[in-house]
């Protein structure tokens, strides 16, 4: 009797401790792949400054003769 005791102790703490981590079948959800935005988000195109090479949002880099730039600093360091 002793034993089937330990037994079932030592299955319920099994049972509980794999309950309890998240399955990997589980968190990938069907439908839409991972990599693509849902629909209410817009991608915004990023652009690198041709001086220091920061990334930002295309629509607030300043924009010169050569290419995209961070500052305007920047702009006329490069000669644009």
């Amino acid at each position: 009797m002793k034993y089937l005791l330990v037994i079932l102790l030592i299955l319920v703490v099994f049972w509980l401790w794999r309950s309890d981590r998240p399955s990997p079948k589980k968190s990938v959800k069907p439908g839409r792949p991972r990599n693509q935005p849902s629909e209410g988000k817009k991608i915004t195109e990023m652009v690198a400054c041709d001086v220091c090479h920061v990334h930002l949002p295309k629509s607030e880099a300043l924009i010169g003769r050569d290419g995209f730039y961070c500052s305007e600093a920047h702009r006329r360091e490069a000669g644009a």
